[in-house]
């Protein structure tokens, strides 16, 4: 199968160096130093699951001439998600299927807006990567993506996409509540990325510290409150669990939104703060802690001013 990986940073390379690994034809949609690293010593991924390297991917900063794509995995950061469909739109075909993989829960539409396809399938990734080094990839936890028609229906591409990652070693699930857990992601996004990015401390210490922790609740519960408002039944119950959890396990998760602080790189808080801010406005539920945390990552921003 012909595989586009959109964005070949800690996320897109990782999966698309596994289904690379198994056989497929994947070329990587890159840039900069990480473009030229993929061409010259290609991508090593540094796993739990086990270390393994692709010595000679398939490696592009322009698609445009390249055959169509079977299958995108669109990775990019989701403040380049307009630009980028724009880049990648001669080589989709109206049956090439588009995941997004991205954070936030505006990306689907768009992206069907842009490629001029049907609704995509709804697609989130639990994972803990990073690009360490330019062509390096490190895979410290989970790797699963999940998936599914966002009317939750089964579909004949949600059969041929499980089948397709099963035969790769990808851990997978499919979901008839696929829209409920975008929303779950985003509330854990809302939270842990934005608290963690502002005080530069892991997703477990944060946790930890009983005043943050009380931020962290805050800001899920908002999310909750502005899901359950449009018929999307998150359950509040489930934001103590999610505390303990990062509380008792995440003592060394670096968040992709730390990161990309640590590192001097636009942040992605309009996608994940802004998208609840403005979906409560939408259905009339206030959210001053996301409009504040919103407000905070505005001024530290290393990117603010920068062009998308």
């Amino acid at each position: 199968m012909r595989i586009l990986i959109a964005g070949a940073g800690a996320v897109g390379g990782f999966f698309g160096a596994v289904l690379a690994r198994a056989g497929h034809d994947v070329t990587f949609l890159a840039r900069g130093a990480n473009l030229a690293a993929l061409r010259a010593t290609g991508i090593t991924v540094e796993s739990i699951d086990g270390d393994f390297h692709v010595s000679d991917p398939a490696a592009v900063d322009v698609v445009a001439g390249l055959a169509p794509f079977d299958l995108v995995l669109f990775t990019v950061k989701s403040y380049d998600t307009a630009a980028v469909a724009r880049q990648i739109a001669p080589a989709v075909r109206t049956d090439t299927v588009v995941l997004s993989l991205q954070n936030g829960i505006e990306n689907e539409t768009l992206l069907a807006a842009v490629l001029d396809l049907p609704p995509l399938m709804g697609a989130m990734t639990e994972i803990g990567a990073e690009l360490v080094a330019p062509g390096v990839v490190r895979h410290v936890a989970e790797g699963t993506i999940f998936f599914g028609e966002m009317t939750g229906h089964e579909s004949p591409r949600g059969r041929n996409l499980a089948a397709l990652l099963g035969a790769a070693g990808i851990r997978h699930r499919f979901s008839r509540d696929i829209i409920v857990q975008l929303w779950n992601k985003l509330m854990w996004n809302a939270a842990h990325n934005a608290v963690t990015a502002i005080t530069r401390t892991t997703a477990g210490a944060a946790a930890a510290l009983p005043a943050t922790a009380a931020v962290l609740r805050a800001a899920m519960h908002e999310v909750v409150a502005v899901a359950r408002a449009q018929g999307i039944l998150l359950d509040p119950q489930r934001v103590e669990a999610v505390v303990a959890f990062s509380r008792e396990r995440l003592g060394a998760l670096r968040t992709s939104m730390l990161q990309d602080m640590e590192r001097g790189r636009r942040l992605e808080y309009d996608a994940i703060n802004g998208a609840v801010v403005r979906f409560g406005e939408a259905v009339g539920v206030p959210t001053p802690v996301n409009r504040t945390l919103y407000g905070l990552l505005a001024a530290l921003d290393p990117g603010r001013g920068r062009a998308p």
